[in-house]
């Protein structure tokens, strides 16, 4: 496993495919990882793709219960995502640190992001400590994975400890984050573990604070509720639906959400 793991982290392709002749490659190391983690933890494709055609187990799982794919997906590589999903792996191991969609998320991989949703990645699934993708991507400052989970689904009133992403926003002072999460039916009446509202971190002086005083006691208008509706059953279906509707771009882009500027489909 040594020699193995050495001829992986070297490069030398040669050397591995050497190795491989002998090699049992469904040894373990000390952690039960087998030759297939690190390779996708190097993000080594071409190792990879040897790996799988010589029959190695894409779904096997180390001490913290992580698969490949969790490995794949902390080294950022889509193309390797790509790979083990072709392998037919588990998107949604049951990992105790945390999902794959965590750790791509985590890495700002949205491309790794897009395909780990497009293959069934669950959107609300917390990690250790009880962190969803959306507050991570929020403590990041990730706009462009912020609205790919919000436009696929993902909660945006999921808490961890009562704290909702809306809240985070706020502590963060974010006036994108915070029109996003409402655009998409965040509450702003939520209340944390203090029993604070997301306006209460912010000075009364913030455009973010003047933008959740605005919709603090405002009923949802119709049209929001509306767009909400017809953006779920959109993404039920296919999005692409819209394009083949006689509407003005405009209006498409505002159906779909389209119409920030952080977005990049």
């Amino acid at each position: 496993m040594i020699d193995a793991i050495r001829a992986l982290k070297s490069g030398d392709f040669e050397d591995l495919q050497n190795l491989l002749q002998t090699f049992n490659i469904h040894s373990r190391d000390a952690d039960n990882n087998t030759l297939l983690h690190h390779a996708c933890l190097l993000g080594n494709v071409e190792a990879v793709r040897l790996l799988l055609d010589s029959g190695v187990h894409a779904n096997a799982s180390n001490i913290d219960g992580q698969t490949p794919i969790c490995d794949a997906a902390l080294s950022g590589s889509a193309e390797i995502i790509s790979l083990l999903l072709r392998s037919k792996v588990d998107v949604n191991p049951p990992s105790y640190w945390g999902s794959p969609l965590i750790y791509a998320t985590q890495n700002e991989s949205i491309n790794a992001m897009r395909i780990l949703i497009n293959a069934g990645a669950s959107l609300n699934s917390p990690e250790r400590s009880g962190l969803c993708p959306l507050h991570i991507a929020i403590q990041r400052r990730f706009y462009a994975g912020i609205y790919l989970l919000l436009s696929k689904g993902a909660d945006p009133n999921c808490g961890v400890r009562l704290t909702t992403p809306l809240h985070m926003a706020a502590k963060l002072n974010d006036i994108d984050i915070t029109y996003l999460l409402l655009e998409f039916g965040a509450s702003p009446l939520s209340v944390d573990k203090d029993n604070h509202t997301p306006i209460d971190y912010v000075s009364s002086t913030s455009p973010v604070y003047r933008l959740l005083k605005s919709v603090q006691n405002q009923v949802p208008s119709l049209q929001s509720l509306s767009r909400l509706a017809i953006f779920s059953l959109l993404r039920s279906s296919k999005s692409s639906l819209v394009n083949e509707l006689y509407l003005p771009n405009i209006l498409k882009d505002y159906v779909l959400f389209r119409h920030f500027h952080f977005v990049t489909e």
